[in-house]
């Protein structure tokens, strides 16, 4: 598949995957803060199917890496393989990003969204943020490469 259409690819997917951690964010945030966010519950629904989707296929390919090195996994093209790398860097950059998407493992946020404790709910909303700084280099990357530097 031609490079630029991955590229397009993993920009719209990437967009979605921004629109649900933000919801979720601004939810958890209200939530924490005492407002129910009553209005917004089948957004906020429908941002954790997206999230949760995300997640669990994101957690099997980060450990398919870490067991496979630098051999292809199957069935990843390479925009999302190069998301995985990033991730594996990021998690030795402790002074960046310190959350438990980074120090335990993507599959923890999910418990972290089931979750109705306060701590749980903190530690998402550190792990949200950490996650969407991530995407957000990542489209960098996609938008360069389709649009070229300016």
């Amino acid at each position: 598949m031609d490079n630029q259409w991955l590229s397009i690819q993993s920009f719209l997917h990437d967009q979605e995957l921004l629109e649900a951690i933000n919801t979720l964010s601004i939810h958890t945030k209200l939530n924490l803060a005492g407002d129910s966010d009553e209005a917004r519950i089948a957004k906020v629904s429908k941002s954790e199917t997206v999230l949760k989707n995300f997640l669990k296929t994101f957690d099997t390919i980060i450990s398919q890496s870490e067991t496979q090195d630098d051999k292809p996994i199957l069935g990843v093209n390479n925009r999302l393989r190069q998301l995985v790398d990033a991730f594996v860097s990021a998690r030795q950059d402790n002074a960046r990003f310190q959350s438990q998407l980074f120090t335990k493992s993507p599959a923890n946020v999910l418990k972290l969204l089931k979750s109705n404790e306060e701590t749980d709910k903190e530690a998402l909303v550190h792990c949200l943020k950490d996650l969407r700084i991530l995407i957000e280099e990542h489209v960098h990357a996609d938008t360069t490469q389709v649009l070229g530097e300016f």
